[in-house]
């Protein structure tokens, strides 16, 4: 049988705990003991578990921001990787649902080796900003 690891076993948890319904019988859980605990901390009765150890969830929300702003956090992004031309590089976001961006490399950046790999940069970029940035029109 598969061992699952500690970070699983705690997501799992949380998932059963928001999963579980009002009427829901409560599950029988076996009393641990220190041979089968691993270390994983103090044991605490289940009827009164303390308030610091619930896990705490944050919302995220995603902000609005407008298309300039959107660019600039790209653009900041990519000047914080090593090996960024320090000007040259300009980011331009474009579409509705779903916005996307594209890197325009001008002649002021100079001679830029892996003109295609920033692009790409840019582009995951966008996969990950797309869930935290929603454009203002």
């Amino acid at each position: 049988m598969k061992e699952t690891p500690e970070r699983d076993r705690g997501l799992l948890g949380l998932v059963e705990r928001l999963m579980k319904r009002p009427g829901d019988p409560e599950p029988i859980r076996p009393e641990p003991d220190a041979d089968t605990r691993d270390g994983f901390g103090p044991v605490v009765a289940e009827e009164n578990p303390a308030a610091s150890l619930e896990p705490q969830l944050a919302v995220e929300s995603t902000r609005t921001l407008d298309r300039s702003e959107i660019a600039d956090v790209i653009l900041r992004a990519l000047k914080g990787i090593d090996g960024c031309p320090t000007a040259g590089f300009e980011v331009v976001v474009y579409g509705t649902r779903p916005w996307n961006a594209m890197l325009r490399i001008t002649p002021a950046a100079g001679s830029v080796p892996d003109a295609r790999a920033w692009r790409q940069r840019v582009q995951d970029m966008v996969q990950l900003l797309r869930h935290q940035y929603e454009l203002r029109e």
